[in-house]
């Protein structure tokens, strides 16, 4: 049970890899907890209630919609990053697009808005004749659904240009949403129904002059034939920057011979491209492989079960960072999945061996709480205890907990007497509370 808001929760959602939780309150904060129910972070600074919150999809930013007409964005230690103001009356919601470099926001007030990814307004999306309920964006980030209680539902691009109204629904459209593949919408209304719409089809984009031909390369860049069929040269040279796009996520996927076709068929349609097919499939296979190796590591990580097999799969997982990192000097390692090891690592005799996990999640995090008190842990049981003591202050002074502020202030007075507090009961009690 998460317990710590004063009045009504709003919203809950986890993150993207189920690690931590975010919740928005009538008590005008939002707090971020760990899969276990320990808060994490407190979000103070909205005047009335926070309707929603949410993660960006890397899980390193988050999103308040609040009644007091403004969306607050934030990073996952808690500090405010930018307050989008713009809307009149309350927002109900605020999300980040697929690909990271939008923000969406609907509001009472009848309109929706875009925003760059730091918090600058773009476009107004004006046209519903009542409070929007719902926005979101279409897979490829280029699209965008509002419901509105004005019985419509409207498609946008993300210039801000309305496409379409969807019109059919006799009452309130309460929500919108399009398919994985971008092909269908779905709509749910007050009148008890809800509605399948269907996007246009390829042949039908392709007869009306190849001017959808960007689009539909988002959606299934694997069907260069039929995209043979459009002679617009204009067209398909703007178009080969997608299929780049497209050939990286072949490579990564590990489609090496399709990477290679696509990145071909690239600098066919546009000549001004200059690199290697091969070497440029073979750089984002790497990146593919790395990027497992990375998720392969996390989830040896998260593996508890018996002690013996726990420091086997510590050490799996750093032989898994290390070669991620190898293959990929760039591979990204959240602060979030250095903490995993660090800890586990710590709580399983492998202190030492991860230290060089803690002081990289440090490095990301350096005023996380639970972050520093990895640190402090491994510190401690590696007999640095002078450099432990300001790693569990850092938690002590975050944390509601009163319990964990207790427990954390018995370890520094017992650290500062030289005594190591960390007996082998209490690391089982770690162990167990995960």
């Amino acid at each position: 049970m998460l317990k710590g808001h004063t009045e009504r929760v709003k919203s809950a959602r986890f993150s993207t890899d189920g690690k931590r939780i975010l919740t928005a309150s009538s008590d005008n904060t939002a707090r971020l907890w760990n899969s276990s129910g320990t808060e994490l972070a407190v979000f103070k600074g909205h005047k009335k209630s926070v309707i929603s919150a949410s993660f960006s999809p890397d899980g390193k930013r988050i999103l308040s919609a609040s009644w007091d007409n403004t969306v607050r964005l934030w990073d996952i230690s808690g500090k405010e990053l930018a307050v989008l103001k713009g809307h009149t009356k309350g927002v109900y919601n605020a999300r980040f697009s697929p690909n990271s470099k939008y923000i969406l926001t609907n509001s009472e007030d009848g309109t929706s808005m875009i925003w760059d990814s730091s918090g600058k307004k773009l476009a107004v999306l004006e046209g519903h004749t009542s409070r929007v309920y719902s926005a979101r964006f279409s897979p490829d980030s280029k699209r965008i659904l509002t419901a509105s209680w004005d019985n419509t539902v409207r498609v946008w691009d993300i210039s801000g240009k309305e496409l379409v109204v969807l019109k059919g629904h006799p009452s309130r459209v309460y929500s919108a949403r399009f398919s994985s593949d971008g092909k269908r919408i779905l709509t749910a209304s007050h009148d008890n129904t809800a509605r399948i719409w269907r996007m246009e089809e390829l042949d039908d984009l392709l007869a009306r002059g190849c001017e959808w031909l960007n689009d539909y390369l988002v959606i299934n860049p694997k069907d260069l034939q039929k995209l043979e069929v459009c002679q617009n040269k204009y067209n398909r040279k703007a178009a080969a920057p997608f299929l780049v796009k497209a050939g990286e996520k072949e490579a990564k996927a590990g489609n090496f011979k399709e990477a290679i076709v696509t990145f071909k068929t690239a600098l066919k349609w546009n000549q001004d491209l200059k690199f290697d097919p091969q070497k440029k499939a073979q750089l984002f296979e790497n990146k593919g492989k790395a990027e497992q190796l990375v998720s392969e590591g996390g989830s040896l990580v998260r593996e508890k079960k018996i002690k013996e097999a726990n420091g086997t799969r510590i050490k799996d997982a750093i032989t898994a960072y290390k070669q991620a990192q190898k293959l990929d000097t760039k591979v990204e390692i959240d602060a979030d999945t250095w903490n995993q090891l660090c800890r586990q690592g710590s709580l399983n005799g492998s202190a030492k061996e991860v230290m060089f996990a803690c002081e990289n999640a440090v490095k990301l995090a350096q005023n996380h709480g639970y972050i520093r008190d990895s640190r402090g842990l491994a510190r401690a049981l590696t007999g640095d205890y002078k450099g432990a003591i300001p790693d569990f202050k850092i938690l002590i002074a975050q944390t509601n907990n009163k319990e964990n502020k207790a427990q954390r202030q018995g370890w520094v007075k017992a650290l500062r007497e030289g005594k190591n507090p960390f007996t082998r009961e209490v690391l089982e009690k770690l162990r167990n509370e995960g």
